[in-house]
């Protein structure tokens, strides 16, 4: 008998419990006895342990990812259509094309807006599956696509296709919950109708991406080698595409797993979201909607911000000896920590990786399970009509699928995908099908399918932190790009990063500031006036009548 920090297990002649272990790669005792092993654990009190290191263990955090649907309406869109109102349709969108065309800039858009909507939207010629050729942007939130034309149906009749897709992206999904990201959305698409008096004939789910977040697994690389993963895995897909990325000099991880094609009825991927975040330098909001729900503390906060602004996933390490370098109370490794960290002293990947260990925590790992499902499989669930949602007219389908998510989850993660313990003879049961869950996925299946979204009081909140991330990436692309300028224009010099900077602007001509004006124009449109409303007050106010002057000379460098 051993005794952990959570009290007594047994450990079996055979090794099941090791074997247990591996399967898994996720254990409480394992997990603390490496936090309690490293220096920084140790130099801090109880509460500063608590305040860096506290987290909800084996914890799941489900929500709708990615949500397309698609609108319907009564009116006669195929190319031969004599509808008036089509026509109207038609002739506005055509004249704003060619005022995008006259901006000869793919990157930019055309603001459009009708006085039915709430806000003015961002048109942009992108195109989605072909056929709808009109895209109007509300940055971050949604796309609204619209096809100015549809075909008829394959009897030469009356079209089947639906002239409307709005793609609801997921800031918005995990800020608002997906009910009222639909209907904020939606209420642009009814303003649109009703301008130019169409009807909407209905609405109806056209892509859903449910997915899991969790930190339950520690060791994925081992959970999800190949013969592991083969031996729970209970589905119909004929293969799996699985994907490595190289750890140190000898070791890896499994980041990215797939099952099934994007254009199939359902699209199933487990990966490292947290790597997704940091390497694709996006959606960083997530690191603050995990803190919120126990997934990580405020240490693996601190190195992922650090990764994050890195743009590597492989400064996560640099990330925990900055934190060291910070918080640590050893000098001789401080100093150490900060030798690396400005490359006065160099190591190799593997030493670094050891290092890091020593002095402070792994950091907590977030994956995604995610199931992709497309209206080719959800046009045949028979959904049960928990609720009355007749009063939601043409949008009825929409709330009745979503009413439904729980039984639909069950489905998904039974029926189409599970995982099952692997097969122990006299143990359990040598076929697969009827074996039982292995922990993880029983685990993933317990977990509460509310609608999760961030509280009114914490939106602002996150909102002013994914900015300043956003900003703090952009400002040191800003100043390596001064640098670089500094080295074309004046050669190999020893001049100060300031210096490089302030020379960049002064080489501004007036072409440059009217071009840089035009630009500035162009980028507002890309982003949500709402997402910024605060950031004025939370800047720094400085006059437009800036003024740089030589300290040596005294003369006026820049006006």
């Amino acid at each position: 008998m051993v005794t952990g920090f959570y009290g007594n297990f047994a450990v079996s002649r055979n090794g099941l419990l090791a074997k247990k272990y591996l399967y898994e790669g996720s254990d409480t005792l394992i997990d603390v006895r490496l936090i309690k092993d490293t220096y920084v654990y140790n130099e801090f009190d109880e509460v500063e342990n608590n305040y860096w290191f506290d987290f909800k263990q084996k914890k799941f955090l489900h929500n709708i990812d990615t949500f397309y649907y698609s609108v319907k309406f009564k009116q006669d869109f195929t190319a031969d259509s004599t509808d008036l109102k089509v026509k109207a349709f038609r002739r506005k969108f055509d004249l704003i094309s060619q005022e995008w065309d006259k901006l000869n800039d793919y990157s930019s858009g055309v603001s459009f807006y009708l006085p039915e909507m709430p806000d003015a939207l961002n048109y942009m010629p992108f195109s989605y599956a072909f056929f709808y050729n009109i895209c109007l942007q509300c940055p971050d939130l949604f796309d609204i696509f619209l096809a100015a034309k549809v075909p008829h149906s394959a009897d030469n009749g009356a079209s089947n296709t639906c002239e409307c897709v709005v793609q609801i992206r997921s800031y918005m999904l995990w800020m608002y919950g997906v009910k009222l990201a639909y209907e904020r959305s939606f209420q642009y698409v009814q303003a649109i109708a009703d301008h130019f008096g169409l009807e909407v004939d209905f609405v109806q789910e056209n892509r859903v991406d449910f997915c899991w977040h969790s930190n339950y697994l520690k060791n994925p690389e081992k959970f999800f080698t190949p013969e592991n993963f083969y031996k729970m895995r209970v589905d119909r897909f004929r293969d799996a595409l699985l994907h490595t990325s190289k750890k140190g000099s000898e070791n890896f991880e499994i980041d990215y797993l797939a099952m099934g094609k994007r254009s199939q009825k359902i699209f199933i991927r487990i990966y490292l979201k947290s790597k997704e975040v940091i390497e694709k330098g996006y959606k960083p909001f997530f690191f603050k909607v995990w803190l919120f729900n126990g997934l990580i503390n405020r240490y693996d906060m601190f190195c992922y911000e650090f990764a994050f602004l890195k743009h590597s996933w492989k400064s996560l390490d640099l990330g925990r000896l900055q934190f060291y370098a910070e918080y640590g109370r050893d000098k001789r490794y401080v100093e150490k920590c900060k030798r690396i960290l400005s490359e006065e002293e160099t190591m190799s990947p593997d030493a670094l990786h050891a290092l890091a260990d020593q002095l402070t925590p792994a950091v907590n790992l977030v994956m995604n399970v995610e199931y992709q499902v497309m209206r080719k499989h959800t046009k045949s669930y028979e959904l049960i009509p928990f609720f009355d949602n007749s009063d939601k007219l043409t949008a009825k389908r929409i709330y009745d699928f979503l009413d439904n998510r729980k039984l639909i989850c069950d489905y998904l993660t039974s029926k189409v995908f599970r995982l099952v313990e692997p097969h122990e003879p006299g143990k359990n049961d040598s076929n697969k099908s009827r074996r039982d869950l292995c922990a993880f996925w029983k685990a993933l299946r317990s977990c509460k399918l509310t609608d999760t979204f961030i509280p009114e009081e914490d939106r602002s909140l996150v909102r002013t932190y994914t900015r300043k991330l956003n900003s703090e990436v952009v400002k040191s692309r800003a100043v390596k790009a001064a640098i670089t300028y500094g080295i074309y224009v004046r050669g190999i010099n020893n001049a100060d990063p300031l210096t490089d900077c302030i020379e960049a602007l002064c080489m501004l001509n007036d072409n440059d500031l009217h071009d840089a004006y035009n630009y500035k124009v162009k980028k507002i449109r890309q982003f949500n006036e709402d997402e910024l409303a605060d950031t004025m007050e939370n800047a720094v106010k400085r006059s437009n009548n800036l003024m740089m002057i030589d300290k040596d000379t005294g003369d006026i460098i820049f006006s």
